[in-house]
């Protein structure tokens, strides 16, 4: 019994692996279908697709970049980017850039942006705190 868990799960974890990942790959720069505000609904144009073409794709990566406007870039990456965003300013700008960069590990996560796990959880809070606040203010009056 053991030993046909074992094989099950290397079976699993081997074919997870052929399939790789899917991510959405494009650039607002060839499509303004791809901006920063991408949604990942029916009437998109884009859809996640499967990373075959980048060697050990294991995540996908969503690039933004601000100036007059955002523009962005989604395509599959076999190295974890990090999560972080920088303010730069090129020799001659005025302007300072903000580029930031998000990356995930599951299919289709380098969509429209989305709330963090400690962002949510601190919007939770925060929502709990205001409901207590109402509720104590409607009981004294």
């Amino acid at each position: 019994m053991n030993r046909l868990l074992v094989g099950a799960l290397f079976g699993v974890a081997l074919f997870r692996t052929a399939l790789g990942i899917l991510c959405y790959q494009c650039s607002s720069a060839h499509s303004m279908y791809c901006s920063d505000m991408l949604v990942a609904d029916e009437a998109s144009p884009f859809k996640p697709e499967p990373c075959d073409h980048v060697f050990e794709a294991e995540y996908c990566v969503k690039s933004t970049a601000m100036h007059g406007g955002i523009g962005a870039k989604r395509y599959c990456s076999s190295r974890d980017l990090g999560n972080y965003c920088n303010y730069v300013r090129n020799p001659g700008d005025q302007i300072e850039y903000r580029s930031c960069i998000f990356t995930c590990d599951t299919d289709g996560c380098n969509g429209a942006s989305s709330l963090s796990g400690f962002r949510k959880l601190t919007l939770g809070v925060v929502m709990l705190g205001a409901l207590a606040i109402v509720t104590r203010f409607a009981r004294q009056h």
